[in-house]
């Protein structure tokens, strides 16, 4: 399988491709397949965050509907209809039946925008500055996440 152009024209940040150098093309429930046509198990789970699989029928139906009826997809963290639904969904069936007194961030869909509102609330909480991490861990692309991750653990030791 040829890779040369993700060498040549993408970042030396990309890290998974580095490990993983098979260009993939299709996707359903658990499988990946490349270019070759080989099966993988795909063991991120949406690296953590959007752990439904690849091409969830349901979803799959779900998602087509509501971009042809042309509702908002991108609204960061602007008031929507889609955003109020879920708000009065999880405040009713997981809030207020508990007597849990949270408030909802909404960040992005990836692990590292979860990573970035950690590193966000930790610092508003606890005053601190400083965080440590374990070595060997890849957390995202934005530089919080990356100033978390490192590849130490493969620095051979004496």
């Amino acid at each position: 399988m040829n890779t040369t152009i993700f060498e040549e024209v993408e970042s030396n940040v990309r890290s998974y491709s580095r490990n993983y150098p098979m260009t993939f093309t299709n996707a359903k429930n658990a499988l990946m397949i490349d270019a070759d046509g080989r099966s993988y198990i795909d063991f991120f789970a949406g690296a953590g965050a959007l752990n439904f699989g690849h091409n969830h029928e349901y979803i799959k139906h779900a998602v087509v509907e509501y971009l042809k009826e042309d509702h908002i997809i991108h609204g960061l963290d602007m008031n929507t209809k889609a955003k109020e639904t879920f708000l009065k969904i999880f405040y009713e069936n997981i809030l207020a039946p508990r007597h849990l007194d949270y408030k909802i961030m909404s960040c992005g869909p990836t692990g590292t925008n979860a990573v970035e509102a950690a590193l966000k609330l930790v610092g508003k909480y606890t005053k601190r500055t400083n965080i440590f991490a374990f070595s060997g861990g890849f957390h995202g692309m934005s530089l919080g996440s990356l100033s978390l991750s490192s590849d130490v653990d493969k620095i051979p030791r004496k």
